[in-house]
This record gives structure tokens, C-alpha cells and sequence, in this order.
């Protein structure tokens, strides 16, 4: 089969947020230690590689029951999210290598942009916000905006038609195997940047997978030449 037409085309690209644009996940990892230490509930790494990039809504119901929690929902969501702001304390989550060379670089050639991710609009104020960069994106979509989360398409596909075009004119950048789905199922094309929390056996969907934002491979899909 031949290779694809590199660089590749596109009209917009969907950027998810955890572990892609901020390095958020080791703070949702050691949020959910905490949580389960506190009931001296041992931490299942493989749990939480189910989790990633699902919200909240449709994660913690699976959390209580895999582990018999007592709480309700709403009461694991309010544990979950203090504690997750005392991990935080008083600094910014780091951004991920390469966000702001890239975002230079497409506001340069005028591609609209949005965010697109499973947490919700306060939190990605609170966390994305200071480092002044949302005013990039065209527009931002959580989990508050669609009625099925990642992995469903429902995001994605408002995404597109937000951004005024077909689902394969706009490239999803991912980090995690639902986001990959939920990409793939709305019919885009996903470029995974993996981390040390990402399940790398799960990522066979991908149109590409790239080791960061900065490296020559992903430059070359997407014809990044400064």
C-alpha cells in the first residue's frame, strides 16, 4: 500500500488537553492513589489507563464500582477534584515540549484551532488558563458539551462542524487510546503523542503515532518547515 500524500492537508486541528497541551496526568494518577489510599484501597495502574481521557461523568461511576466505594458520585467528584488542586498547590501544570512553537506556527498559516477535551470548562480555566494561551483556540468543547463523552464521537464531531468542515479535513491530536477512538469513530484523522501513562498496546487505530509536538516525524505529517 502506498504512503499517504505527506504533508498531509487539513483544515483544523482538534488539540485534547490532559497530556497533550498540560502535563496533567501525573496528577490525575497520584489523585486517584490518594483517593484510594485513603480507604487503603491498592492503586491498579491498569485502572487508571481505562480512565484516561474519559470524563468524570462516565469514569467515577466505573471507579466506585470497581473498587466497592461507598460515595456517591458527586461526593467521589468533589474528593477527586480537591484533591487533585492540593497536588497542584500553587503552581501551573507544565505545558507538554513543543505547545507554543506549534501554536505560533499554525496561528502563522491562519488554521483554526480548538480545544477539545473531557474535563470540564472550570477546570480548564483554572489549570490551562494562566499560561495565556486560550485565546489561540477558536473554541473550546468539554465534557459538559455532548451528552456521551470520549470514547464516543459526539465531541469530535461537534468540533467539525464548529469549525465549518468535514470530520477528514481536521486533524485530532491525542494522547490516550479513547481519545483515539473517539477521533477515529467521528471519522478524523489522530496523530497520538504518547507519554510514560499511555497504554502504547491499545494505539493501532492511529493515523500516526509521534514521540512529542517538536519531533521531526510529526513536522513532517503536517509540513511544519520555519
Amino acid at each position: 500500500m502506498p504512503e499517504p500524500q505527506v504533508p498531509w492537508r487539513f483544515r483544523a486541528v482538534a488539540f485534547d488537553l490532559d497530556g497533550l497541551l498540560i502535563d496533567t496526568e501525573p496528577l490525575f494518577r497520584e489523585t486517584m492513589r490518594a483517593v484510594l489510599e485513603r480507604r487503603k484501597i491498592r492503586f491498579d495502574p491498569s485502572f487508571m489507563h481505562s480512565m484516561m481521557g474519559v470524563p468524570a461523568a462516565q469514569s467515577l461511576p466505573r471507579m466506585r464500582e470497581r473498587f466497592g466505594l461507598c460515595e456517591s458520585v458527586p461526593e467521589l467528584a468533589e474528593e477527586c477534584k480537591e484533591t487533585f488542586l492540593t497536588l497542584l498547590g500553587d503552581g501551573r501544570a507544565p505545558l507538554m515540549p513543543g505547545v507554543p512553537a506549534l501554536l505560533d506556527w499554525l496561528q502563522r498559516r491562519d488554521v483554526p484551532l480548538a480545544i477539545v477535551t473531557s474535563s470540564g470548562r472550570p477546570f480548564v480555566n483554572h489549570v490551562f488558563g494562566p499560561h495565556g494561551l486560550l485565546d489561540r483556540f477558536r473554541f473550546v468543547l468539554t465534557s459538559d458539551d455532548v451528552s456521551n463523552g470520549k470514547p464516543h464521537p459526539d465531541v469530535y464531531l461537534l468540533a467539525a462542524k464548529r469549525f465549518g468542515v468535514s470530520s477528514p479535513e481536521m486533524i485530532v491530536l491525542e494522547d490516550s487510546p479513547n481519545g483515539l477512538r473517539a477521533a477515529k469513530a467521528a471519522g478524523a484523522r489522530c496523530i497520538v503523542v504518547p507519554h510514560q501513562h499511555t497504554d502504547r498496546d491499545d494505539l493501532h487505530e492511529a493515523d500516526a503515532v509521534v514521540p512529542s509536538l517538536e519531533s521531526p516525524e510529526f513536522r513532517r505529517l503536517i509540513g511544519w518547515i520555519d
